[in-house]
């Protein structure tokens, strides 16, 4: 079949992974690619449901829904969708059929052959070659352009869902990992990589963290942070160090073991230590950000708190067990990154500043998989994975192309290592509640980029949005008949927060953490503040703007006067949401998900403020996004549920069951909802070797 072809005035470079519309080009999945190639092949014709799974994906095993995505990214790419079907047109229980004027760029016109459906198809044979089913997809997606030591990629997973933390055995036959499928439906999965067989090791659904093994590989050591419940009331945030043999979990007999009960103190990375105790980060206080290095003893039932730099926030931890030696990465109180080795008691061994590349993002992080001789790191930044020597050296371990890279972890061979390959795509519609069981959007802004946290113009008829669909990271305009670029900040904004004036005639955004004032024509002033900002919150005051900073990293609260720049304190540290509400009120909400009221003037007056937890609240949202609309506010929990509280009456009622992919309510008008939804892209598991 030829390579390139027209679909009325779409060009489709099947070579390129392209269609061509307009001097634009949109990448498309060879999967999905090879579904239009079998459609144009039989124009205006139905092809059922069978024909294109078994010429598209052979024999391959694919979740239910393949199909239907792969549809769903072809009409997104024509402009389509599924009311309108004016390209793809779906034939109730029969098929597709492609509804537009095919022409073929070259003489060769012969179309794809359907073959007939062999009857009863091996299972076996199926999940055999699912693997080989990935390869094409990701070598059209990360084949490289040049030759680097680490340019071989193969899949490691095939499914529907996501899929990140991966962690080798120490004798590298099992692969675990954490599997996401909704909100708070994740579980834990082990791969044997001799023969591709997939167990999942969780009973229960939960948010896990990233699995650490014991040295001999018998046991996994994990923080279940909290529970699935689908009462909205008695969703709990608690960290618990568990356990549970492997063996008897891949036999379909887990036993979770409750190790320690972290009760609410956040609890991270458990780290499986020789001796069989283990090494974690834990928060001791809800207000704080600055962790403590802890080890747990299971047979004495002893935590101990190992002595570190009071100066710096660690971040990431490893260990090693050749070296028997931590690892510790931290932020300094001048935004430094610091890159430590310790004795299991606590003595450095080896101090360096990380020398991050000269354009990265001042949020970046510094995460860290020691090597199996324990002589160097890897570690992720911007979607490509390092080389972090001991000395705080960064090295590319694989050719430049690639990117969308996360969370490497080395095989104990050192030959290889394993990350998440991830792209997403995100739109953004109105949130329709007419459905009794899951409401979803009607998505009005498309794209096959990032298009996010949409906005109703205050006291006008615009919307405005985030998108990445230009390259960076800009702010958008609907004005009702089209679609515009409102900035052209050529780094792009810092944030995907942004916030409308009272008066609906300004934006702020964030651009290289100062306060942007941006009118609708387009142009803009920056406010000249002594404040390194890091999040904008929403704009309820005509001439303060509330932000947090990122100086220091503690995410301290500000309120920043917009015509002078001049910054008030205001006394809150680690603070994830806030806004005024009404006159002397303040609502916030802290890291550690508790939402609070103050009271009270400003810090400095004299005046002593009032204090009072919104305990009902308590950990009720899966994110760090509320939505505040009169005297209501509005979050999503963790179970996908869109709820409201009453701030005068204190009463919080459940309002719908949101379809999973619905992330964020980000703007209420009358009975209008502006949302944000995930649409599409995968976290899939990939491994890069040497060229033997």
């Amino acid at each position: 079949m030829a390579t390139q072809f027209w679909v009325n005035n779409y060009f489709i470079d099947v070579s390129r992974n392209q269609i061509k519309h307009q001097q634009q080009a949109t990448q498309i999945p060879p999967k999905a690619l090879k579904v239009l190639e079998v459609l144009a092949s039989r124009a205006g014709e139905v092809v059922s449901h069978d024909e294109l799974m078994d010429v598209v994906w052979e024999s391959s095993v694919v979740g239910p829904n393949t199909l239907q995505r792969a549809i769903a990214q072809l009409r997104k790419a024509f402009g389509d969708d599924s009311k309108q079907q004016a390209f793809i047109k779906t034939h109730a229980k029969k098929g597709y059929s492609l509804e537009a004027n095919v022409r073929w760029e070259t003489n060769n016109n012969q179309k794809t052959p359907v073959r007939e459906l062999e009857p009863n198809k091996s299972l076996t044979y199926r999940y055999a070659l699912a693997a080989l089913a990935s390869v094409a997809l990701l070598v059209f997606m990360l084949f490289p352009s040049e030759q680097a030591v680490f340019d071989r990629v193969m899949p490691l997973t095939a499914s529907d869902e996501q899929e990140f933390n991966a962690a080798y055995s120490p004798d590298g036959r099992y692969l675990v990992f954490n599997r996401y499928v909704g909100q708070c439906i994740s579980h834990l999965w082990a791969k044997d990589l001799t023969n591709n067989q997939e167990e999942r090791l969780s009973t229960e659904p939960g948010h896990y963290s990233q699995l650490s093994w014991s040295s001999d590989g018998s046991q996994l050591a994990f923080i279940l942070q909290s529970d699935c419940s689908d009462d909205l009331e008695y969703t709990q945030q608690c960290w618990q160090l568990q356990t549970l043999d492997f063996a008897e979990a891949w036999n379909g007999n887990a036993k979770n073991l409750l190790r320690y009960n972290c009760a609410n103190i956040k609890t991270t990375h458990p780290t499986w230590l020789n001796d069989g105790r283990i090494a974690m980060l834990q928060y001791p206080t809800p207000d704080s950000n600055q962790p403590t290095l802890v080890i747990y003893d299971a047979v004495a039932d002893e935590l101990t708190n190992i002595p570190t730099s009071d100066s710096d926030r660690i971040y990431s931890l490893d260990y090693s067990r050749r070296l028997d030696r931590l690892a510790t990465v931290s932020i300094s109180d001048d935004h430094m990154h610091i890159l430590r080795t310790l004795s299991v008691d606590g003595t450095t061994k080896s101090e360096a500043q990380i020398s991050p590349t000269e354009s990265y993002s001042a949020d970046a992080r510094f995460p860290i998989d020691f090597s199996p001789d324990g002589e160097h790191f890897l570690t992720h930044l911007e979607g490509q994975i390092y080389r972090l020597g001991i000395d705080g050296d960064l090295t590319l371990m694989h050719p430049a192309s690639h990117s969308g890279l996360w969370n490497p972890s080395y095989h104990p061979s050192q030959e290889k290592f394993a990350a998440t390959f991830g792209i997403k795509d995100y739109d953004i519609g109105y949130l329709s509640l007419e459905s009794e069981e899951e409401a979803d959007i009607q998505t009005f802004a498309r794209s096959t980029s990032v298009d996010f946290n949409a906005k109703f113009q205050p006291s006008g008829e615009l919307i405005t949005f985030i998108s990445h669909r230009s390259g960076k990271r800009q702010l958008w305009v609907i004005d009702g008949t089209s679609t515009y670029q409102l900035t052209q900040f050529e780094q792009g904004l810092r944030s995907s927060r942004y916030e409308w004036s009272p008066d609906g005639q300004t934006l702020a955004v964030n651009v290289n953490n100062q306060i942007a004032l941006i009118s609708l024509d387009g142009s803009y002033r920056l406010v000249k503040s002594p404040i390194s900002v890091s999040v904008i919150m929403p704009w309820t005051a005509p001439d303060t703007l509330l932000v947090t900073d990122n100086q220091t990293k503690q995410q301290r609260l500000f309120a920043i006067d917009i015509n002078s720049g001049d910054a008030t304190d205001l006394a809150q540290e680690q603070i994830l949401w806030a806004a005024y509400y009404q006159a002397d009120q303040l609502l916030y909400l802290n890291s550690q998900g508790q939402a609070m009221l103050r009271s009270g003037s400003d810090s400095g007056s004299g005046s002593v403020s009032n204090i009072q937890p919104l305990n009902i609240l308590t950990n009720k949202l899966f994110d760090d996004y509320l939505l505040l609309k009169g005297d209501s506010l509005y979050g999503i929990s963790s179970q996908a549920k869109l709820w409201r509280y009453d701030l005068k009456l204190h009463q919080l009622t459940p309002i719908a069951n949101l379809d999973k992919d619905v992330l964020y309510v980000t703007d209420i008008r009358d009975d209008k909802m502006l949302a944000s939804k995930f649409i599409g892209g995968r976290r899939e598991l990939v491994e890069f070797s040497q060229p033997k």
